[in-house]
């Protein structure tokens, strides 16, 4: 097992902050740190000044390397006492308040599990083609993946439980189709998705959104990047907009505990105040 020194760490985060302007250097070292092993790993890279040259040299794998140190959510319909809070309350007090073409941002995606759940909940609630869908990521790699549909087998079984706790309606097989023994999501659900990148600061950030779907995201950031990204989604959000944020984690004394009001406390949904 590569095991990397705190001054390697901090040295391959100076090198992809000041070569391509990514800033890693507020996330939690020591999570940030065994991703960059298990990367290290993954790729048999076998010393950390062979990870750098590569990084130096190669602008794509510098996307690859994006992509990979980012953690992916574990399955569709995570937590699905919150996908029918969505569905019964939230989206639809949004929609009854607001009417069709309200925001709903999914900052920092990584696998588009998130985004096809919430694409499977709108479907289903007849608010897919009256909802503005943005998705971020820092790794066109990632968007790429999303956008293909792909869908490892494992994952298959947790998320149809998942989405029949979740009160989803039909069968979740409705969505997919099975090619080669490879699953793939139905990608007309996200034709109409817009897709973007982003910096580590989750810029350039969208104005005017009415739900942003953040959740198991901050544990990964120190609490000085949590208020920078909570200041930014507050600002890109209109008032009485909803933010959810992943079951244990907390706004706590950060940036946010002023400008949000716990809604939900189960589910951790705030909403934006004046």
């Amino acid at each position: 097992m590569i095991e990397l020194g705190i001054v390697d760490t901090r040295n391959i985060i100076n090198l992809i902050a000041e070569k391509y302007n990514y800033d890693f250097s507020d996330f939690a070292l020591t999570s940030f740190k065994r991703r960059i092993e298990m990367l290290m790993e993954q790729n048999n890279i076998k010393h950390p000044d062979i990870l750098m040259n590569r990084l130096m040299e190669n602008k794509n794998f510098v996307d690859s390397f994006i992509g990979q140190i980012n953690v992916p959510s574990t399955e569709m319909f995570r937590d699905p006492s919150l996908w029918r809070v969505l569905q019964d309350e939230i989206i639809t007090n949004i929609y009854r308040e607001t009417g069709t073409g309200f925001k709903i941002w999914l900052p920092n995606s990584v696998s588009g599990d998130e985004l096809f759940s919430l694409a499977i909940l709108l479907v289903e609630m007849g608010l897919l083609d009256k909802v503005q869908i943005l998705v971020s990521s820092m790794s066109e790699r990632s968007l790429d993946t999303i956008r293909s549909g792909l869908f490892p087998e494992y994952k298959l079984e947790i998320s149809y439980d998942n989405y029949i706790r979740s009160n989803g309606k039909f069968s979740l097989s409705n969505y997919f189709s099975v090619v080669n023994n490879q699953a793939i999501r139905d990608v007309s659900l996200i034709k109409h998705v817009t897709f973007f990148n982003q910096n580590t600061l989750l810029e350039p950030a969208p104005q005017g959104v009415k739900l942003v779907l953040f959740r198991n995201k901050m544990i990964y950031f120190n609490q000085t990047l949590q208020s920078k990204i909570l200041k930014i989604i507050y600002n890109s959000m209109t008032t009485g907009g909803y933010l959810v944020i992943g079951a244990k984690e907390s706004l706590g004394l950060l940036y946010g505990n002023n400008e949000f009001t716990l809604m939900n406390e189960a589910e951790n949904i705030y909403k934006r105040r004046l």
